[in-house]
């Protein structure tokens, strides 16, 4: 059986494919609305040298088959129809 996460939980694990500006661990994270997100950590160190973490909560993971909401910009196939000819 997999492993699920719990509202209000995540887990990051370390990045491999790191460049100098990128996240030190890359996870998900589910939110309590059940919404499934992104994950970075970063490792960093304030002004008196004491070590703390600092965590980004990316964009919302798209389940396999299920389409992104849609957005309502003003198309034409969402315009009123109130032009007179």
């Amino acid at each position: 059986m997999a492993y699920e996460m719990k509202p209000g939980e995540g887990s990051a694990f370390i990045n491999e494919k790191k460049e100098d500006w990128h996240a030190d661990f890359r996870g998900k994270v589910v939110l309590p609305d059940g919404k499934v997100c992104y994950l970075d950590v970063y490792k960093k160190t304030d002004r008196n040298g004491n070590p703390f973490v600092r965590m980004k909560i990316g964009k919302e993971i798209q389940v396999r088959g299920e389409a992104p909401p849609k957005k309502d910009n003003g198309t034409v196939n969402t315009m009123k129809d109130d032009i007179p000819w």
